[in-house]
């Protein structure tokens, strides 16, 4: 059988059990879609963080890198949440690229241009999250929905700070 993250693991696969016995049947992909932009997301702040520059580079630089530390765990979230569904988690570089709605930044924009883009990913991210975690509501998901509501909680967060900090310019 194919690992694409497309497609279920066959029934016979013993592990992994399903999280809850009503599982919406399009969590999952949406799961893995939500697991392609996390990744998108994560690569591009780790580019920012290495990449600042300016009288802002040290603030910046410590706050991308807490960015990426708190996306590296919703990465392994997410992706235990497609798992632990029997499905794969999508893990191939070309498979992210090809899922995700996020796009990759090959420029290095100024350090406000940065976060303004953080700011634009974060609320597509949300924007998603949220969804995702109505469906898992809908669903009675008891797997999917704290790690859906942590992660939308710790993103408006992330937000606030961040258009704080462009108010302060």
């Amino acid at each position: 059988m194919s690992d694409s993250p497309s497609r279920a693991v066959a029934a016979s696969d013993p592990d992994p059990a399903p999280a809850s016995g009503n599982v919406d049947a399009e969590l999952t992909p949406g799961l893995n879609v939500l697991l392609a932009n996390a990744a998108v997301f994560y690569q591009k702040v780790r580019h920012y963080h290495w990449n600042v520059t300016g009288p802002h580079f040290f603030t910046l630089h410590d706050k991308f890198e807490e960015l990426y530390g708190v996306w590296n765990d919703a990465i392994d979230a997410i992706a235990e949440q497609v798992r632990s569904r029997g499905d794969r988690p999508v893990h191939t570089l070309a498979d992210v690229l090809d899922l995700a709605s996020l796009e990759e930044d090959p420029s290095t924009p100024a350090a406000d241009e940065m976060v303004e883009v953080v700011i634009a990913d974060l609320a597509a991210l949300d924007a998603q999250v949220q969804n995702l975690a109505e469906r898992a509501e809908e669903a009675d998901d008891a797997g999917a929905v704290p790690v859906l509501e942590d992660l939308s909680e710790q993103i408006r967060e992330d937000r606030w700070m961040l258009r704080a900090w462009l108010n302060d310019l």
